[in-house]
């Protein structure tokens, strides 16, 4: 992904595309009229907001939200990055499909965020990009991104949280809310292969055909299902065609004998 520059945004990166299918940022709540006309001429029509509802505040833009709440109770301000992510996964995994499942049904570009545009954006947008084909290492680059972007607004609340908390803890709430280790992602993605890989743990929650199918199009990835589908099919086309060819020139006794011979059985893709 790409970054951007858009008014009222921060942490903010786009899908390598004129018009991306997936944008993601920390909170817009900021986001100017500037700034939303900046979001609009990539082709952004949607925001989904990751957010439980108290967290959000007051919206200057009039770009249609969508509201996934992740966490479904108050965020974590203190803990270890591993262990949310992990927790999340193995608790939240409806609320992280309807979420992706969001990204799949869009028509057009949508823009993701949660307070910080880093973890639970994080799991969001690498889920769904895993879903479209993208390599792992790839996605652990790109969330890898975000701390650099999101410390110079987040470091006086991050330091203000822990300063509240005994000296022993402090380490990890900076990490928490300022940073994004690579080696965080990277468990995170441990788990979901320890879960089926990223499609298999998406569909036990609820993600249909159409909805990966959706998402590896809005990628320009072709399926190895598909392509296998696609080569059966001209295949059988071509065995029909030969079968109508050569009854088209036998006598009749091998006419007769070759429609007593059983269809070939349609391909299951």
């Amino acid at each position: 992904m790409r970054a951007i520059e858009i008014d009222g945004l921060f942490n903010a990166r786009a899908a390598d595309a004129a018009s991306p299918w997936i944008v993601r940022a920390g909170s817009p709540d900021a986001l100017s009229i500037d700034g939303e006309s900046a979001l609009r001429a990539l082709g952004v029509e949607l925001i989904l907001d990751l957010r439980e509802r108290a967290e959000s505040g007051e919206r200057a833009h009039g770009v249609p939200v969508r509201q996934v709440p992740l966490y479904g109770s108050e965020p974590p301000v203190a803990g270890r990055l591993e262990d949310i992510y992990e927790t999340l996964l193995r608790r939240r995994g409806g609320a992280l499909t309807e979420a992706v499942a969001v990204l799949a049904n869009a028509e057009r570009g949508v823009l993701v965020h949660c307070t910080a545009g880093k973890d639970r954006t994080g799991l969001v947008v690498a889920l769904a990009q895993l879903v479209a084909g993208a390599r792992e290492a790839d996605v652990v680059r790109d969330y890898a991104l975000s701390g650099v972007a999101v410390r110079s607004v987040r470091e006086a609340f991050a330091f203000a949280v822990a300063d509240a908390y005994p000296s022993d803890q402090r380490d990890e709430i900076l990490r928490l809310h300022l940073d994004s280790p690579p080696e965080a992602l990277e468990h995170a993605l441990g788990i979901v292969r320890e879960l089926g890989g990223a499609e298999a743990y998406l569909r036990s929650h609820g993600l249909t055909e159409e909805q990966v199918r959706a998402l590896r199009a809005k990628s320009g990835r072709t399926t190895s299902s598909a392509l296998a589908s696609s080569v059966a099919t001209v295949a059988l086309g071509s065995s029909v065609a030969s079968v109508a060819s050569a009854s088209q020139v036998a006598p009749a006794s091998s006419a007769s004998r070759a429609s007593s011979v059983a269809p070939t059985p349609p391909v299951a893709s």
